[in-house]
């Protein structure tokens, strides 16, 4: 597990070397990404972000998090976390994070998908939420995960020992199929979790729209 507690821009995690080539770089003041074939998955730490694309112009407060495919323009005053996923366009997308998740997660924890994958494989965002005194189990995960605590504290360990505290504003890499997990005491823990690829996504032979479509008569 890579970790820096305390990012400073320009820190950067760097995982282009992956199946899923990635990279998170803490990012303030004014800068402009041209890349046509990346998508950039940000959150906000501290300050706000003013966030510019050919589709909109917003301002972003902490908490918020954004998903651009494309160019885009940022001026910050204080840290955003930004994810970049070369070689994917997603879907532009804007939202704020919840207290806790909507979806079950193992050992009490719960999760909400905040960006979620276009396609059947595509990359996702999600907020992973720890309530108090939770000890997760040792698990792992098939590609690396991009990890940015928003909130509360708590410890990553593994099974050799380590240990690792983290509190928010604290980013972090973990390599495919690095075995860990996470615990809590008198804190909850919040992470935005970037995940460069997945098995679960609409197909063309399975979405909403398609199921909740009743024919009634062949075509003409």
């Amino acid at each position: 597990m890579k970790t820096i507690l305390e990012p400073k821009p320009g820190d950067v995690l760097d995982a282009t070397d992956t199946m899923y080539p990635s990279r998170l770089e803490l990012v303030s003041g004014q800068q402009r990404r041209d890349c046509p074939t990346s998508t950039h998955y940000g959150v906000v730490l501290d300050g706000t972000v003013s966030l510019r694309t050919e589709a909109f112009d917003c301002r972003c407060a902490v908490g918020s998090f954004f998903c651009v495919a494309g160019a885009l323009e940022l001026d910050a005053d204080g840290r955003v976390a930004v994810i970049e996923r070369l070689g994917f366009l997603g879907l532009t997308a804007v939202g704020s994070i919840e207290r806790s998740g909507r979806l079950a997660y193992i050992d009490g924890c719960s999760d909400t998908l905040l960006v979620a994958p276009p396609r059947l494989g595509d990359p996702c965002l999600n907020h992973l939420h720890f309530p108090k005194s939770v000890r997760q189990s040792l698990h792992r995960h098939p590609s690396i995960r991009l990890g940015v605590v928003t909130g509360g504290r708590g410890i990553a360990f593994g099974p050799e020992g380590w240990e690792q505290p983290l509190a928010r504003g604290a980013v972090f890499l973990l390599s495919a199929h690095e075995t860990h997990a996470f615990r809590t005491d008198a804190d909850v823990l919040d992470v935005i979790a970037y995940h460069p690829d997945s098995d679960w996504g609409p197909t063309d032979e399975s979405h909403p729209m398609l199921s909740r479509t009743y024919l009634t008569s062949r075509p003409m």
